[in-house]
């Protein structure tokens, strides 16, 4: 099980992740948030095709893991929703989530900006700051994908990643000196 930071004591409250059954992620969302747990669930419309029809459905943007803001008095809750299986960990103690990658999957989803989950981390690539659009001043890594050009969000210890489709005029190039990492 995983210990809770020692940096999170008393009422700070940070952004963990948690692992949830296959498919249960809807249900632990709304479970966390009848305990009054602030919980996130990024979801995406896909449409779903049967042999008999197509339907547009809210599906989770990262599959089997919901976005929780906990205090230590929070934090052991949070373990006994069911289908909640653990803490996302590394070294034995919760992984926090910044701030501002959950403030940015947020404002990418708000603007329903196209975008893609990968579970790989490429290379780093060119440093940019976006300069039009919903996510201008931010900065980050363009990568090319299908001859398109993708804002890459890495979302701390989830080994995924999310890509947002920008267009070429919508960013310039920044040096390693000007970088600063979320």
């Amino acid at each position: 099980m995983a210990k809770p930071l020692k940096k999170a004591i008393g009422r700070e409250y940070r952004w963990f992740a948690v692992y949830t059954r296959l498919n249960h992620e809807k249900s632990v969302e709304k479970s966390l948030l009848d305990l009054n747990i602030e919980a996130y669930l990024p979801t995406i419309r896909t449409l779903h095709t049967w042999s008999d029809r197509n339907k547009w459905v809210e599906t989770p943007l990262f599959k089997s893991y919901v976005f929780v803001r906990v205090s230590n008095k929070e934090y052991f809750k949070v373990l006994h929703v069911s289908s909640v299986l653990n803490y996302i960990c590394f070294g034995g103690q919760a992984s926090v989530i910044p701030d501002q990658q959950i403030e940015m999957v947020k404002r990418i989803l708000r603007e329903d900006m196209e975008c893609e989950v990968a579970n790989r981390f490429p290379e780093p690539r060119d440093l940019v700051q976006i300069t039009t659009g919903p996510l201008a001043g931010q900065q980050g890594e363009v990568v090319k994908c299908d001859g398109k050009n993708y804002m890459l969000l890495r979302i701390d210890h989830l080994s995924h990643c999310l890509m947002v489709r920008i267009e070429n005029s919508s960013f310039r190039k920044v040096s390693l000196k000007t970088y600063v990492t979320n």
